[in-house]
């Protein structure tokens, strides 16, 4: 049976191992083994979790170790990703059980799917991507690496959210509009225009935020 080690030992990690616990497959396919965090104190005052293995710098893959990113920030991801790549690291996606996965749908590999996320048909999830809870994805949707979608967002039906992009809790897409690489949508925006790279916008509608 598989090992899961989880990147990060901080809120977001404390929330993955539950979700973990409820996702398909635990039990049966893998069970958790442990955090890997730099900070070995960072589970200090917390109670019922599995220890911090080391760093993801220094820990030594073993035998049926699988790994999960639990970093929030995109930048940190891919880069804590890329080093244990580097060791032969294999990654998982955790899907929860109460998530609604329709037909043809595709998940790349280190992508977590949330409680009462709904993905209906036809939908392409790039690798080491969250989706958060509540999140509805559209008909024809394709998501890129790397990609950090919050709580009750919800994308319309041929929306394009490339690599690197972060939707804050309760945005809108209406469809077939385009989040172009590492753009951020601030929190209860609604996007009506395709959004340029490495751009921040924000408001109804959204609006580059200076």
């Amino acid at each position: 049976m598989k090992k899961l080690m989880i990147i990060g030992a901080r809120g977001f990690g404390r929330e993955l191992f539950h979700a973990a616990r409820e996702s398909i497959g635990f039990g049966t396919e893998f069970v958790i083994k442990g955090y890997l965090d730099s900070n070995s104190d960072a589970l200090v005052g917390f109670n019922g979790y599995p220890p911090i293995l080391g760093s993801p710098e220094k820990y030594q893959i073993q035998t049926d170790d699988v790994f999960i990113s639990a970093l929030g920030d995109p930048k940190w991801r891919r880069h804590y990703v890329k080093i244990l790549e580097s060791k032969g690291a294999e990654f998982i996606s955790l899907i929860h059980r109460s998530a609604s996965i329709g037909g043809s749908v595709e998940i790349g590999k280190g992508s977590y799917i949330a409680h009462n996320a709904i993905l209906t048909a036809d939908i392409k999830v790039g690798s080491h991507t969250c989706i958060f809870h509540g999140a509805f994805i559209g008909h024809d949707c394709k998501i890129g690496d790397f990609v950090h979608i919050s709580v009750q967002s919800f994308l319309g039906g041929g929306v394009y959210i490339e690599d690197g992009v972060v939707l804050h809790p309760g945005v809108r897409i209406v469809p077939h509009k385009k989040v172009c690489k590492d753009a951020v949508v601030g929190i209860g925006s609604v996007v009506i225009s395709s959004v340029k790279p490495s751009r921040t916008v924000f408001g109804v509608p959204a609006q580059e935020f200076m």
